[in-house]
């Protein structure tokens, strides 16, 4: 009886292990994907590792790397708000870790949080202190900034006038907390002025105009 027990627990764990490694290579494979520009496969890849990683986290819920692994897949996925629960989780179960603390706060900034977004993003900045995980956060900001004023010239052209004004403001506040963290970043200066001086903001647009030696 005993081995039998001992049987079932390693066929649990091999199964377990290999779903697991399956999200992994779904998620890489994804990531390959996006580099060479295929959206679409990508997408699709980064969900089917979502299920995968769902699947380990139902065969072994104390697995050290499913939450972390669950949460990233989600937050690329733009399931912010569930990637924000399963980041907390990986934090608190899994042990704290400057790349869910990062990525966490990219995803609060997503959903309009943007001082929660900066507290979870200088946790990542004080836990690891390289320049890279700066400079990657640094244009991850410039992107969401950039593609927000971009939703908000849509919803103005449909005339969502309030829905409009309110993302470019939301833009603006982002694309000023990536040159916050960069000031080296003149170019990010200059976005700040234009997008400032096509939503009127006079004062903001001579500022950072000034930022960009310009």
């Amino acid at each position: 009886m005993a081995f039998s027990l001992f049987s079932c627990g390693q066929k649990k764990q091999d199964k377990t292990f290999q779903v697991f490694n399956e999200g992994v290579m779904l998620n890489l494979k994804s990531i390959e994907e996006q580099n060479k520009g295929n959206v679409e496969k990508a997408t699709l890849l980064n969900k089917q590792s979502i299920e995968k990683f769902k699947e380990t986290f139902k065969l072994d819920s104390t697995h050290p790397g499913v939450r972390g692994a669950l949460a990233h897949s989600l937050y690329i996925d733009k399931q912010f708000k569930d990637a924000i629960q399963w980041f907390d989780q990986a934090n608190k179960i899994s042990g704290a870790m400057a790349a869910n603390y990062r990525e966490m706060g990219l995803c609060k900034i997503n959903l309009g949080q943007i001082q929660e977004g900066k507290n979870a993003i200088d946790r990542a900045f004080s836990m690891d202190t390289t320049k890279e995980i700066r400079k990657l956060t640094v244009q991850d900001l410039t992107d969401i900034g950039e593609l927000a004023f971009q939703y908000g010239d849509g919803y103005i052209q449909q005339g969502e006038l309030d829905e409009g004004k309110a993302y470019k403001r939301f833009s603006i506040s982002v694309l000023i907390l990536a040159f916050e963290y960069d000031k080296t970043r003149k170019d990010i200066a200059l976005k700040i002025s234009d997008f400032a001086n096509k939503f009127g903001d006079t004062e903001t647009a001579i500022k950072y105009k000034a930022f960009g030696g310009q």
